[in-house]
């Protein structure tokens, strides 16, 4: 199963409880990797952007994220550590490019200006928490607007599918 999310902002206390409705950012983060145990080897979680906070819990964390089985395809957001791009700990991870294109959907961690959608179904992203685009060609994926949860890739497929984007791209690399 291929999943989407974005925003966890693991160990960042700003995001609780001025953004989100939890009592600590231990709730808040548990709940995410309570989510995360639940998923199995064969399972890819594509995060786009704002993962892990620097904090100093960062290296719990780290060995928390480490048990888990599941893929992680990491885009780096703007809230994101630094220490993840020397993170040997974690060998299920993988930082992915910025920008990149997967199944003819752009994937990123901010949404992109629509004019560089072009031969692409729409744009896969995170970062706007609460706010959203007025544009069928966007899936904001982050927790905010997916009741904490993750979305599955074959959900954001059905949804372009229903919108009849799916028919309207030529194929491209």
């Amino acid at each position: 199963m291929k999943l989407f999310s974005a925003d966890f902002h693991l160990g960042h206390k700003v995001i609780v409880p001025k953004y989100r409705d939890f009592i600590s950012i231990e709730e808040h983060d548990n709940l995410i990797f309570d989510q995360m145990a639940k998923l199995k080897k064969r399972d890819i979680l594509y995060i786009v952007g704002d993962f892990l906070f620097d904090s100093e819990h960062y290296d719990n964390y780290i060995e928390t994220l480490s048990k888990m089985s599941c893929r992680i395809k990491l885009i780096m957001g703007n809230h994101d550590s630094m220490k993840l791009y020397k993170e040997t700990r974690l060998p299920k991870l993988e930082i992915q490019l910025p920008l990149f294109s997967h199944k003819n959907y752009w994937i990123s961690h901010c949404p992109i200006h629509p004019q560089e959608l072009r031969n692409r179904y729409g744009n896969i992203h995170g970062h706007l928490h609460q706010a959203q685009l007025n544009d069928d060609r966007y899936f904001e994926v982050g927790l905010d607007q997916n009741n904490n949860q993750f979305v599955d890739f074959d959900y954001i497929q059905e949804t372009f599918k229903k919108k009849g984007l799916l028919t309207v791209v030529k194929k491209s690399n």
